[in-house]
């Protein structure tokens, strides 16, 4: 199945060119970078490899894809909480106003972004998915361990985590109270991120 965002480029502004994946000329695989999908862990880990920075698109890659996917819900929670943290620190967000008003767009910047915008033009026959939960850094330890030899991935933190930033931890406090008390929030998520879902849904994923 090929993967039609239907979106076009939309985020070149906020330092994500779509396109964006590593490779390497000696390996079949390209890893597609996906915002708040563990990508902050997992780039360093393929440079260990030598693996560089390409774009599919304008490079021209023809390899199978490794595409890591996440919750849409938990994804975009974290991801509102990495755009403000970057972008609108001091923030309050104390009046339901502006609350309805950042559930009425729910998309700010790559972090926000549907998935399926970074995978526009892929074919999911050629995709290996690894889904992004407390079982990631084993699968793709495991993957490569497969491929490329041993590796202690499997051990190493992730990053850009929320515990370690105050105002990524409240901000992520604020929406995923919002979600759990109201479910006209949850499901305005949910309607927004439909196309993700229809992804999650059709694929099969690595070690599940």
């Amino acid at each position: 199945m090929l993967i039609d965002s239907g979106l076009g480029e939309l985020w070149e502004s906020r330092g994500h060119i779509q396109g964006q994946c590593m490779s390497h000329a000696d390996s079949q695989y390209m890893y597609i970078n996906i915002p708040k999908n563990a990508s902050s862990w997992t780039k360093p880990n393929l440079l260990d490899h030598s693996w560089e920075f390409y774009n599919y698109r304008t490079d021209n890659l023809d390899k199978q894809s490794l595409v890591v996917l996440r919750d849409p819900v938990d994804r975009w929670i974290s991801g509102i909480a990495e755009f403000l943290t970057l972008y609108h620190s001091s923030y309050s967000l104390n009046s339901e106003e502006t609350i309805d008003l950042i559930f009425d767009r729910i998309t700010f910047d790559d972090h926000t972004e549907r998935q399926v915008y970074f995978l526009d033009g892929l074919d999911t026959d050629r995709c290996t998915f690894f889904w992004c939960d407390e079982n990631y850094r084993n699968n793709f330890s495991k993957f490569m361990w497969e491929n490329y030899g041993p590796n202690k991935y499997h051990q190493y933190e992730y990053q850009h985590v929320s515990e370690h930033s105050p105002d990524r931890r409240r901000f992520k406090k604020i929406f995923s109270d919002c979600v759990e008390k109201n479910s006209k929030y949850l499901d305005r998520i949910r309607d927004h991120f439909y196309q993700d879902y229809n992804l999650i849904n059709k694929v099969k994923f690595y070690g599940r």
